[in-house]
């Protein structure tokens, strides 16, 4: 690939002109200005005390400028990766999650919960999103809250009201520690 000589003071007029450019936003007019200051001889230490950017920052614009031209300085339009539910399809999912259980929707479970509203989103409205907080705020947009599970020791008779207290006597004896009630 052939190296292309950079525009140098040609450059210049070029330069001057865009920053009288009404249309130009202000990190646009920075960005024009510090390349222009590059062409006019300073150096990058100078434009670096003029505009307060780093070094990176200040060649990667003259990069720019010296592939694309002013159009490299120009702002491009930003495109998101992923796709996020517009505010019809949240107010539907709201009425679907507050209205009805999962296992009305084939899960096994009775509650929302994370897995489950993920796999509920990404069925319904064909939309995933990347990180578990995503979730979390729709739950809340939903009007919902976390809430801790609640522990149930399995080894509890339900019917014998005085398992617990016959379980510590028996420890009790055996020594593991001492107390009295």
């Amino acid at each position: 690939m052939p190296k292309t000589k950079a525009p140098g003071k040609k450059a210049i007029p070029g330069l001057q002109n865009t920053l009288k450019d009404p249309d130009l936003s202000k990190q646009e007019y920075i960005r024009v200005q510090a390349v222009l200051m590059k062409k006019q001889g300073f150096t990058v230490e100078q434009v670096m005390r003029v505009n307060g950017k780093s070094r990176v920052t200040i060649e990667g614009w003259i990069t720019a400028f010296n592939k694309e031209g002013v159009d490299g300085l120009r702002t491009k339009p930003q495109t998101s990766h992923y796709v996020k539910l517009s505010a019809g399809k949240k107010q539907e999912l709201k009425a679907l999650v507050y209205r009805h259980k999962p296992a009305e929707y084939g899960y096994t479970q009775d509650f929302w919960s994370i897995p489950i509203l993920k796999d509920f989103v990404k069925t319904k409205f064909k939309v995933a999103y990347k990180s578990e907080k995503s979730y979390q705020d729709l739950f809340a947009f939903c009007g919902f809250s976390y809430q801790k599970a609640e522990h149930i020791d399995h080894r509890k008779d339900e019917t014998d009201p005085q398992s617990f207290k016959v379980r510590l006597r028996k420890r009790l004896k055996k020594g593991a520690f001492s107390m009295s009630w």
